[in-house]
């Protein structure tokens, strides 16, 4: 709660100063809500809390400035120096001595509360101010420039007295460019066509026959798939559980990609497809939420750190402490989403639908009758054996006969004392006198805490009803048995028990009519599963509510707390004045005020992460954080030209890589320059182009390519990670359960969350990977069953353009002879040591 009755009861200490309304609201109020309100609020920390006139008097004295502890802390003359960010402008400490000399007077006919003020200065911020269109600035050496881009790189090279290097020669350029649009290197074929090519445009038509290929959407719409936490599983603590449909959302992307899809279409299908004229081309886009990590922030943290770099997320609890956006925004999006539930649309027909539906609902009920049946039985066996408990306790120490008792149980019982250590202390007695007594007190501790949980279920059953929902647990007014009789019952009779048998460890147990029963259910569900067909095609989105529930703040985060109403709006400081309430279609509403060309963020966000991916850095180095605890842009004028362009373009991706890519400053080699790297050793400038290393999926695809191996088969169902799945790394199963152990090794982001980066380390599992995988060694025996020439230099000249496009020189070739004849021609192990070099994993 921010500033709740601020000083609203103070009296006047200053007759003679009467209080002055406007400059309160313009330079007081503003100042406090921007540098005090986020920690002294909700909170009291450093021992002051802002949200009563009781509160406020222990730092404050009306009338006398000197003596107020505020005031001193403000002005950074004591230890505890406010705000700890940066101490104030001199006129605004002297703006609030004022008001305190004054008497600290809330203004007559002033609110009871503070509403969040935005300043003038924090919509001038850099990513608030709207996107620009600048001039092209001149610069001293006009032959260099190919594109207008290219003179904003220039221009800041000379203004730093800096030099671009060279251009990179014709092989390293068409390896760039078929990394970064596709993900996998060129053929040898390719590499000479461009190399013989010398018309003007060459390059160009390498870049468009890419930004054709297929291939191109699979590798940039994996980019975009880590900004949306894609997930072909649900997060799970316990065991793996896959979606059904995940990957039509996944392919719709890598589609939307391929077919250039306007940006602004692309982000309003994602929020509201379902909405949108033509819902049928875009409501796969809901994926987005659909199969998101069920987090009560994620998805507002998604939308807003995704389409808009700004981490709405971290006003949950309190006012954002450095970016203008106050808990009341983030609440106001929030219900937007809290006004939508899971929602599965099918692509056949209702009669389809329902057909299925029947099939399934006698699947459903032969698999309840059969649980029913076996849980009772379950049950009994359980309550016999316990009534036995303590010959079966006696027999697993070794203290009493065995030749009546069930040996299986018996060996659970042994496996269950040799526990290092139990969770409740019912055993202790008989762990010290192993005797009868000890434990014919232990088998009726048993039997009490069976009928006891039967009393606590029966108490609750009447409490709840029949058919129990979430909101009837919340208020109900339960029972429950005590912590440790109830781990005594989980530990016996619970789902994983010492006397729980589960349906094919039962059958033992039954006999005559009981067992033929089990039989004939088993058979029944066996052939209703038979006749059960394939679950018709859906798609996983998600839809509003019939009714819409109001949102509210929820104070500190906890919505057992409610607040003041936070109607959906749009972000306070990304509308031009007060937000109005989203009425009709608030979805929709808040997606078109995301997708327009008014919003100052978006265009310049997808222009970041798409320069980003060609260059290894963004002009903004934080890629979902355009606030103020975020990178500053390094060429703030050409992201602006690029994202205006953008916007003016129709919003097309392809043609926003075809202008960054026939840029000269693209084209330019990795090779370092001594007096550049002292004065700019991040490359900020660009000066060179960043030598890179491989992500995992362009590294695990190049493998398979270049093996001759790669599956070329586009979408549908992902696939585990098997020695057999050649597929590309986009198609395989993606996991929020356990990530697969290779796509970890290589820097994978956890998709829990979304990602804005992948992070590159280089640890020594790495390089064992490529010297020990099975993986590696079976592409290395494929490569090398590929191998094409009549000598064993032809062979070697055949390999290093199959893996590097380029001729060995004579020094490689004479030792690759040498090694092979020394193996014993190991033609897999050279072609090994290829694929495990730099040379192959790095793009120059």
């Amino acid at each position: 709660m921010r500033l709740a009755l601020l000083l609203a009861a103070l009296p006047l200490y200053s007759a003679t100063v009467p209080p002055n309304h406007d400059a309160f609201e313009t330079r007081v109020r503003p100042v406090l809500a921007r540098a005090c309100f986020g920690c002294h609020t909700d909170t009291a920390m450093g021992g002051l809390k802002m949200d009563s006139r009781e509160h406020i008097l222990k730092d404050v004295v009306p009338g006398d400035p000197d003596a107020s502890k505020l005031i001193q802390a403000i002005r950074y003359n004591t230890a505890r120096k406010m705000p700890p960010s940066g101490k104030l402008k001199p006129e605004e400490i002297a703006d609030i001595e004022a008001w305190v000399k004054a008497g600290a007077v809330w203004p007559a006919g002033a609110p009871k509360t503070l509403p969040y003020v935005i300043t003038p200065e924090q919509r001038n911020f850099w990513s608030f101010r709207p996107v620009s269109d600048p001039p092209v600035p001149a610069v001293q050496n006009k032959k260099w420039p190919k594109t207008k881009m290219d003179h904003f790189i220039l221009s800041k090279l000379e203004a730093a007295k800096l030099q671009p290097v060279a251009r990179a020669d014709k092989r390293t350029l068409i390896r760039r460019a078929s990394f970064d649009l596709t993900g996998i290197p060129p053929t040898p074929e390719e590499v000479a066509a461009f190399e013989a090519d010398q018309s003007p445009d060459a390059f160009g038509k390498v870049v468009d026959r890419l930004l054709a290929s297929p291939r191109y959407g699979e590798r940039w719409g994996r980019y975009w798939l880590d900004v949306a936490r894609y997930s072909d599983g649900k997060l799970s603590p316990e065991r793996e559980e896959p979606y059904p449909a995940a990957f039509r959302y996944r392919d719709w992307v890598i589609e939307a990609f391929n077919k250039d899809m306007p940006y602004d279409k692309f982000v309003e299908a994602q929020i509201a497809g379902d909405l949108m004229p033509e819902p049928e081309r875009y409501r796969a886009g809901l994926g987005f939420y659909s199969i998101s990590p069920e987090f009560t922030d994620d998805r507002v943290d998604a939308t807003t750190r995704g389409f808009l770099a700004m981490t709405a997320a971290c006003a949950q609890c309190h006012d954002h402490k450095f970016d203008p956006i106050p808990t009341r925004d983030y609440y106001s999006l929030l219900g937007i989403f809290n006004n939508t539930s899971l929602h599965e649309t099918p692509l056949v027909s209702k009669e389809e639908v329902a057909r299925w539906q029947e099939h399934k609902k006698r699947v459903d009920d032969a698999e309840k009758e059969l649980k029913g049946f076996v849980d009772s039985q379950s049950d009994q066996l359980a309550e016999i054996l316990a009534a036995q408990a303590s010959k079966y306790l006696m027999a697993a120490a070794g203290a009493g006969p065995r030749n009546d008792l069930d040996k299986d149980t018996i060996d659970l019982w042994t496996a269950y004392l040799k526990r290092p250590k139990l969770e409740h202390p019912f055993l202790k007695d008989w762990t010290v006198t192993h005797d009868r007594a000890a434990a014919d007190a232990f088998q009726a501790l048993l039997l009490k805490v069976v009928a006891e949980k039967k009393t606590v279920d029966d108490k609750n059953h009447i409490t709840l009803g029949l058919n129990p929902n979430r909101g009837d647990l919340s208020n109900a007014n339960l029972v429950s048995m005590d912590r440790d009789r109830f781990v005594l019952w989980e530990d016996f009779f619970g789902p994983k028990g010492v006397l729980h048998y589960p349906d094919g460890k039962i059958d033992r147990f039954l006999a005559g009519q009981w067992k033929q029963h089990l039989d004939t259910l088993r058979a029944q569900l066996a052939a209703a599963k038979k006749d059960l067909p394939a679950q018709y095609a859906f798609l996983q989105t998600i839809e509003d509510a019939p009714k819409w529930k109001e949102q509210r703040v929820w104070l500190r985060g906890s919505r057992e707390n409610p607040g003041d109403p936070a109607p959906p709006h749009f972000l306070q400081i990304l509308s031009k004045s007060e937000p109005a309430r989203f009425e009709a279609k608030p979805r929709l509403e808040l997606a078109e005020h995301i997708a327009s060309k008014e919003n100052p963020l978006t265009a310049r966000v997808m222009v970041n992460r798409i320069w980003q991916h060609h260059f290894g850095q963004g002009i903004v180095r934080t890629p979902s954080d355009f606030g103020a605890q975020g990178d500053r842009p390094s060429h703030p004028e050409l992201l602006d030209y690029l994202a205006s362009r953008f916007m003016s373009e129709g919003w097309s991706m392809k043609k926003l890589h075809r202008e960054i890519m026939l840029s000269e400053v693209y084209q330019l080699s990795s090779v370092n320059a001594p007096k550049n790297f002292e004065q700019d050793p991040e490359n900020r400038l660009l000066w060179r182009f960043n030598r890179h290393r491989l992500d995992v999926e362009g590294l695990r695809d190049s493998l398979l390519y270049v093996s001759g191996s790669l599956d070329p088969k586009a979408g549908g169902p992902p696939e585990k990670f098997v020695p057999d799945n050649f597929r590309r790394t986009v198609y395989c199963y993606v996991s929020r359960y356990k990530i697969d152990s290779v796509l970890g090794l290589f820097d994978f982001p956890n998709p829990v969350g979304t990602s804005e980066q992948r992070s590159e380390t280089n640890v020594p599992l790495q390089r064992l990977f490529f010297m020990n995988s099975d993986f590696m060694a079976s592409m290395s025996r494929q490569l090398a069953a590929r191998m094409d020439g009549a000598t064993d230099a032809a062979r070697v000249a055949w390999l290093y353009e199959a893996v590097y496009q380029r001729k060995p020189s004579v020094e490689e070739t004479k030792l690759a002879v040498d090694f092979v004849r020394d193996s014993n021609h190991a033609w897999s192990q050279y072609a090994q040591v290829l694929l495990s070099s730099n040379e192959f994993e790095f793009v120059n």
